[in-house]
């Protein structure tokens, strides 16, 4: 039996009346965890015992992308180049956080928003805009298309995530917010030339890695982003 891996949804409002509130996922995750031969469950936020029942179900987790986290989760105030924030997203993401950190046997993989949500719902902060908060920044927005590595990582020897891809590898690069103070008990594995956090993992569990770019939008022509899947997969079984 395919490995069950829960996938995080995004909750949406539009303007279309009684159709309008969606809850949805990129089809990218669901094509990489299929590809490295896992079964995408879709985790939709509701009422905490249910979001509770449907992780019982899995065996890992993908935090996926999404909007901005409320810095109120972290304790701090909106600063003026705040994006949009989604309570009910960060409601969701804040019990499967917490779930998963209570059980270092389950498989986590936050990508995006997914490594800002992992951080924030075990006790760290974020830059809530990093192209105002650091000095010397990168364009960490890029224009290119998604499949194109614009800046280049090297991860920490010993880590899992230089095991997975090496000692440099070029990753793209989609987000306008950053891990700040590091959550207890993770690592920093990987920054961008600027010092802003590419990748965080927790040591003590059996798979837990925090990536900043989207390995899902590159994998398909770049095999070593494909690892990560693969792995991820592989301990979920």
């Amino acid at each position: 039996m395919k490995p069950r891996i829960g996938v995080l949804c995004n909750y949406a409002e539009g303007d279309s009346g009684a159709f309008s509130e969606r809850q949805q996922v990129n089809q990218p995750y669901l094509d990489r965890l299929s590809d490295a031969g896992g079964c995408a469950l879709l985790i939709h936020d509701c009422a905490d015992e249910e979001i509770v029942a449907l992780l019982g179900l899995c065996d890992g987790l993908l935090i996926t992308g999404g909007p901005d986290v409320d810095p109120r989760a972290y304790g701090r105030h909106p600063i003026a180049k705040l994006g949009g924030v989604s309570p009910r997203r960060d409601h969701l993401d804040a019990v499967a956080v917490q779930y998963a950190l209570e059980r270092a046997e389950l498989p986590l993989l936050g990508i995006c928003r997914g490594i800002q949500a992992m951080n924030v719902f075990a006790g760290g902060t974020l830059l809530q805009d990093v192209n105002s908060e650091v000095r010397g920044v990168l364009k960490h927005n890029q224009s290119a298309p998604g499949w194109f590595g614009t800046h280049d990582i090297e991860p920490a020897e010993g880590s899992l995530l230089r095991e997975l891809l090496g000692a440099r590898v070029s990753v793209n690069s989609y987000h306008h917010q950053a891990v700040d103070d590091l959550a207890p008990g993770f690592d920093v594995v990987a920054r961008a030339a600027d010092g802003v956090v590419e990748a965080i993992e927790r040591p003590d569990a059996r798979f837990c890695l925090g990536l900043q770019f989207h390995p899902e939008i590159m994998a398909h022509r770049e095999p070593a982003l494909m690892g990560i899947f693969t792995a991820f997969v592989e301990a979920c079984r």
